[in-house]
């Protein structure tokens, strides 16, 4: 019975791009929560890294995305 686990081809492990787009949006969310917390400017680092990022995640999560299996 294990030999015929075997000779199946595996799929490939699943990528949460979508996960990762929260992550990257909560990172931009925090970095102006903070700056408006202790009043200072706009956080740019924080918000350019985190939009970045979910910009990214997006853009692969929809060009992975398909309804064939594979």
């Amino acid at each position: 019975m294990g030999e015929v686990d075997e000779d199946r081809p595996r799929r490939p492990k699943q990528k949460y791009w979508g996960l990762r787009t929260l992550g990257f949006l909560t990172i931009a969310l925090v970095s102006v929560i903070a700056s408006n917390w202790v009043n200072t400017g706009l956080p740019v680092l924080g918000l350019v890294v985190g939009l970045t990022g979910a910009a990214y995640c997006s853009y692969r999560g929809l060009k992975d995305f398909t309804w064939l299996p594979r």
